[in-house]
């Protein structure tokens, strides 16, 4: 099955996904990490530092700001950039509109966030930024991924699908916290689809 031209129409899926719940895995990543101080808003000089690739409109990049981090929220479709402005007048965070498959650098971080991004990287960028993505991690920091496995019905297309094998690849050296696998038949943003997708929680050793 190819995705439907709806299911990369990421301003009309951004629009779509305001007032929806913080995912799940921002929260468990958020918990994974010792020493943040939890459910203060604001930055501080000693404030963690959490990056989102594939903010949209900063629904988790807001969550991560409230919980205490500083945030950089980077996504590459241009119509987020109103929410995100507005997010760095009220909580500091700071917004990249960028091309996740051109970067050539990260800050340092505490904490890692992609929810339901990095598969639309195609394979040839994915390497390059997921190696970008573990050198970004300070030791003891935490990354958390959503991965498409190539059972997925969009395995093929352009983007990266991976086997549980080359997803263990990519953990080899972090302390893996949580490696989840799913196949389930549901919904994309614009009809019915085979899912097969990894989430991932993993840490940086000390």
């Amino acid at each position: 099955m190819q995705p439907r031209s709806d299911d990369r129409d990421f301003a009309a899926y951004n629009a779509a996904q305001r007032g929806r719940p913080v995912r799940p895995l921002a929260r468990r990543a958020v918990d994974a990490l010792p020493g943040v101080d939890h459910g203060e808003t604001g930055v501080r000089p000693s404030s963690p530092v959490a990056i989102e690739l594939g903010s949209g409109a900063g629904i988790e990049a807001r969550f991560l700001a409230e919980s205490g981090f500083h945030v950089h929220a980077l996504d590459g479709d241009p119509s987020v950039r109103p929410q995100l402005d507005m997010l760095h007048e009220t909580h500091g965070i700071a917004p990249v509109i960028a091309d996740l498959e051109t970067l050539d650098a990260l800050p340092a971080a505490d904490l890692i966030l992609s929810c339901a991004a990095l598969p639309f990287i195609r394979r040839e960028a994915f390497d390059p930024l997921w190696t970008l993505v573990r050198e970004a991690l300070h030791p003891g920091g935490v990354l958390a991924a959503d991965l498409f496995g190539d059972r997925d019905d969009w395995a093929g297309t352009e983007g990266t699908f991976l086997s549980r094998g080359e997803v263990e690849d990519l953990l080899d050296g972090l302390e893996v916290l949580e490696l989840a696998e799913e196949e389930r038949d549901g919904r994309s943003f614009a009809g019915p689809k085979h899912w097969h997708t990894f989430q991932v929680l993993a840490r940086r050793p000390f």
